[in-house]
């Protein structure tokens, strides 16, 4: 049979409804999909299938041999017969199904799929399994009004598995809520998603949390799919590309921040949140009120009586992570400028008394800061908070 040319339909539906359309049609008027949908429907495996909800992790459908006789014509144009049919039993036989479960994000871009630690992949999105979001994402939008929304240009992924089938009369979240590996696995993308703010240049923020079935195994492509949206402040519009090179220091980074307990992970959420989005702002003025909110949470949590505010902040940044007397000095002139920023957009609404040249200077500057901070909270993270009484008089 001649491979299917999913392409042929209207290109204002989607890959997903065009696939549905087209196999559907091959089932109903072809004789390899006729017999395809009779040998499903007399299966007794595919029988015992019948009026529960099919799980493909973030959603669920009701179980129709038809869908899964399209998957399995789709399958034997794309794998071989005998490949499709292994896998149709393999599917069959099974009370769980491996799923991709995947963060689509903003702000960084990868040429190719990049390993990292606990089985995590950054992919980009021509390397993602299709679906109408990596459709959607590649697809050039063109804009009369020379507005552009950003899309994803990578996602974040984790294969885990989820119970195949459930019966929706029982309980109609009983199946999601059971699939605890596939939840703390769409955990772990989105506290990775924040973990990587703290690589130079990188602001990650998490987009759209969805799941696929892999395409080798059923219901692929035509198992629809569900998820949601993050909702932010602030989207802006800048991309960093991170390299397969990166991926040691991105590890070292996600062993830390995963082996942090709970209390201290939600911490490090606001702050890593604050300094994504002052990499994501456009006006100096807020990039400095955020960028100061982090690094103060990072830097002055015990300060509980605010005593000696850009004093510590100054002492303790410089002390953290300088190596010498000569690093510390700078470090600490560079802590003392950023607050002093942050303390006069916060106070007066005004930076450097709206004199052009002076903040044009500091918009030069930011990058600087921006790095700073970025190595404070990379420390914190993985070497730990220190006693800052001890580091301040040279103990440790």
């Amino acid at each position: 049979m001649q491979k299917p040319r999913i392409d042929q339909f209207s290109h204002a539906q989607d890959i997903q409804t065009r696939a549905f359309v087209e196999y559907s049609r091959l089932i109903e008027t072809t004789d390899v999909g006729k017999k395809a949908l009779e040998e499903i429907e007399a299966d007794a495996r595919a029988q015992n299938l019948n009026g529960r909800m099919i799980s493909t992790g973030n959603g669920a459908s009701r179980f129709e041999p038809k869908t899964l006789a399209m998957w399995h014509v789709w399958a034997i144009n794309e794998f071989g017969e005998e490949t499709a049919r292994n896998n149709l039993d393999r599917y069959l036989d099974s009370n769980e199904v491996p799923v991709l479960s995947v963060l689509w994000v903003l702000g960084i871009e990868v040429a190719e799929t990049i390993e990292l630690t606990h089985g995590l992949k950054i992919v980009p999105a021509y390397q993602m399994p299709d679906s109408r979001e990596k459709e959607h994402y590649l697809k050039h939008d063109f804009h009369v009004l020379g507005h552009q929304h950003p899309k994803p240009k990578s996602a974040i992924v984790f294969e885990t598995s989820v119970r195949r089938d459930f019966d929706p009369e029982e309980d109609p979240a009983q199946g999601f809520d059971q699939d605890k590996e596939f939840w703390d696995a769409s955990k772990l993308l989105y506290e990775t998603s924040l973990a990587l703010n703290v690589i130079e240049n990188v602001s990650c923020i998490p987009y759209f949390s969805t799941s696929y079935t892999l395409p080798s195994l059923p219901i692929g492509l035509f198992g629809g799919s569900g998820g949601g949206f993050s909702l932010h402040d602030v989207i802006g519009h800048s991309t960093t590309k991170i390299s397969a090179e990166q991926a040691v220091e991105i590890n070292q980074v996600l062993d830390s921040f995963f082996a942090l307990d709970e209390a201290e992970k939600k911490r490090f959420h606001r702050i890593l949140s604050r300094l994504s989005q002052s990499k994501r702002r456009h006006q100096i003025e807020d990039k400095l009120l955020d960028l100061g909110i982090a690094l103060e949470m990072a830097l002055l949590e015990d300060n509980r009586n605010n005593q000696q505010l850009s004093l510590s902040f100054r002492l303790r940044g410089a002390w953290l992570i300088a190596k010498d007397a000569e690093q510390r000095a700078e470090v600490y002139r560079q802590l003392r400028t950023i607050y002093e920023h942050r303390s006069q957009v916060a106070h007066s609404g005004v930076l450097c008394g709206n004199d052009n040249e002076k903040i044009n200077a500091v918009n030069e500057r930011y990058p600087e800061f921006c790095n700073l901070a970025e190595k404070i909270l990379h420390k914190l993270i993985c070497e730990g908070k220190p006693e800052w009484s001890k580091l301040l008089l040279g103990i440790i």
